[in-house]
C-alpha cells in the first residue's frame, strides 16, 4: 500500500509540478498569458454589511492593483474602457498596493469605505475586481485577471437589478 503511495506521488509530481513551473515562467516572462485564462471567482460569497450612505444607490467596483502587475497592466485598458462606460451609473473604488505607503494608504481607505473585509483578502491578488451590492454589502462577483468587458457589464447589470437600478 506504502509503494502504490508512492507511486502515486511520484506520476503526480512528474506531471503536475512541471507544468505548474513551466506556467509560472511562460507567466512571468509574457504578461499576456494572464489575459488568456481569466478567472470569474464566486467560490465564497463575502459579505461586509450596508456601505456608507456615500457609497449608495450604485454598484460599487472596487479594483486591487499594482504598478508592479503585469496582470494589471494587462487588463488596464478594459478597466479603462468599462470605467468609462459605465461612469455616471457605478461609483469605482481602486487600491493600490503597489509599495508599502500606498498598501497602508488603501488599507485605511478600505477601512473608512467598509471595503476593508475586501481589501484584507485581495491585497494579495492584484489585478483582482469586485463588483459589490452597496445596500447589502454582498460581493456579488469577483473577477480576477479578465479583460473581457462583457464579464464586467454583466455582473455590473447584475448589482442594477438588484438595486432597482434602471439599465
Amino acid at each position: 500500500m506504502f509503494r502504490n503511495a508512492l507511486v502515486a506521488l511520484s506520476i503526480l509530481a512528474s506531471t503536475a509540478i512541471p507544468s505548474l513551473v513551466l506556467a509560472q515562467t511562460t507567466a512571468t516572462e509574457n504578461p499576456s498569458i494572464f489575459v488568456s485564462h481569466p478567472t470569474t471567482v464566486k467560490a465564497d460569497v463575502m459579505t461586509m454589511g450596508p456601505l456608507p450612505e456615500k457609497l449608495q444607490g450604485k454598484p460599487v467596483v472596487v479594483r486591487i492593483h499594482a504598478d508592479w502587475c503585469p496582470a494589471c497592466k494587462a487588463t488596464a485598458a478594459t478597466y479603462d474602457a468599462v470605467q468609462k462606460k459605465f461612469a455616471d451609473r457605478v461609483t469605482f473604488v481602486a487600491f493600490d498596493v503597489t509599495d508599502a505607503k500606498t498598501a497602508a494608504a488603501s488599507a485605511e481607505r478600505a477601512k473608512e469605505l467598509g471595503l476593508g473585509k475586501i481589501f484584507d483578502a485581495d491585497k494579495a491578488a492584484t489585478s483582482t475586481v469586485a463588483i459589490v451590492n452597496p445596500k447589502t454589502g454582498v460581493v456579488a462577483t469577483s473577477l480576477y485577471n479578465d479583460n473581457d468587458p462583457a464579464d464586467y457589464a454583466r455582473a455590473i447589470a447584475a448589482v442594477r437589478a438588484q438595486l432597482g437600478s434602471v439599465k
